[in-house]
């Protein structure tokens, strides 16, 4: 797995593009019956994730559970997953890398509002991507196309935070302040580019590594 993947912050795959509108996500939780009426939680819908793609486990080895990486702006556990006592970051994006065969795919969503749906959205196509494999190997191939030969992130060139977020403090408040103007004159939601507002996240993101230690 890259070592320029991160599991926190969130590390959006290069050339994917991002969801402009987002819509509310209705995924529930299971129980004895079927579909219970409960919002899925972090929690579970991380296990989701995990359970889905170990399922494509075959003898061979042709998956190995260990270089999953669930991507997101949420700190993390000691474990390397997503942490839930926490307030829930602006951008719900999630992208889940692994390895499969070999290739290493990525499926990233954020398509809903909330982190956990976004995660329960990537366990659904992961479930679907098996069935697909029983139709045959090529046709799944074919479906994962978009979901691998992922290039390299760190060969885009990114421009420092500081010039992303328009200062030279060295202060981590002053620096929160630049922060939330750029924040605010690139959203979406107020005409601005979904884009610039990704890396103003991850300005912000990478401010806070240097100045918080």
């Amino acid at each position: 797995m890259d070592d320029h993947i991160t599991a926190y912050p969130l590390c959006w795959p290069p050339g994917k593009p991002r969801t402009n509108s987002r819509s509310y996500g209705r995924f529930g939780t299971r129980n004895e019956r079927g579909w219970g009426s409960n919002n899925i939680t972090l929690h579970q819908a991380t296990s989701r994730v995990l359970e889905a793609i170990d399922k494509f486990t075959r003898p061979g080895h042709r998956f190995r559970a260990k270089n999953v990486i669930i991507s997101t702006d949420l700190q993390l556990r000691l474990d390397g997953l997503p942490r839930s006592d926490q307030k829930a970051p602006e951008d719900p994006g999630v992208a889940v890398y692994f390895e499969l065969d070999g290739k290493q795919r990525c499926i990233p969503c954020d398509h809903y509002t909330k982190i956990e749906q976004n995660l329960a959205a990537v366990a659904a196509v992961v479930e679907a991507l098996r069935t697909i494999e029983r139709h045959g190997s090529e046709m799944f191939e074919a479906a994962f196309t978009g979901f691998t030969a992922l290039p390299d992130p760190s060969a885009i060139a990114v421009p420092h935070w500081r010039s992303i977020l328009e200062t030279e403090s060295t202060d981590l408040d002053e620096v929160k302040r630049a922060y939330r103007v750029a924040a605010s004159a690139s959203h979406p939601d107020k005409g601005g580019d979904s884009e610039q507002f990704r890396l103003v996240q991850e300005a912000w993101a990478q401010a806070r590594l240097e100045l918080d230690s």
